[in-house]
């Protein structure tokens, strides 16, 4: 199931309790709006990409560690180990959430290529009757776009 809610707010399919932050984080405006901002510009990023429950979940949980994180940083309540554990654990989820968009972007770059292809190729079709002048503009147009590495 794709969530269709604003990209300025939690999911609206039922999720929007998950996006709230435990009290004692919420207490604290300064950390509630960061945690508010990551969500957003993760939920940007993100856009067009259908995403399902985990995937909505481990954005939840990126925001919320890194807020986490960074408020027992500030108060002063880790040792460098624990800081390094927290970094090792946060960056293992952002890499899943990297891994996501890459792989979507790569889905999306090449179904867009799919369908200029099919229209370049059926302009073509339609107006180019000469074999001799098609096969070239055929080699050309694929070595144009090979030239732009795309």
């Amino acid at each position: 199931m794709s969530d269709l809610s604003p990209l300025d707010g939690p999911p609206a399919d039922g999720l929007e309790r998950a996006f709230r932050l435990p009290e004692n984080i919420a207490e604290d405006l300064e950390m509630a709006a960061i945690h508010q901002e990551i969500v957003t510009r993760m939920r940007r990023e993100a856009a067009g990409i259908p995403m399902n429950t985990v995937q909505q979940l481990l954005m939840e949980r990126i925001a919320t560690s890194y807020v986490q994180a960074k408020m027992r940083e500030e108060s002063g309540q880790l040792t460098l180990r624990d800081i390094k554990d927290q970094n090792a654990s946060w960056l293992a989820m952002t890499q899943e959430f990297n891994k996501l968009l890459q792989s979507s972007q790569d889905k999306l770059r090449d179904a867009l290529f799919t369908e200029i292809q099919n229209v370049i190729t059926s302009a073509i079709d339609d107006t180019v009757t000469d074999e001799s002048t098609l096969r070239n503009l055929r080699r050309r147009l694929a070595g144009d776009f090979a030239a732009i590495d795309l």
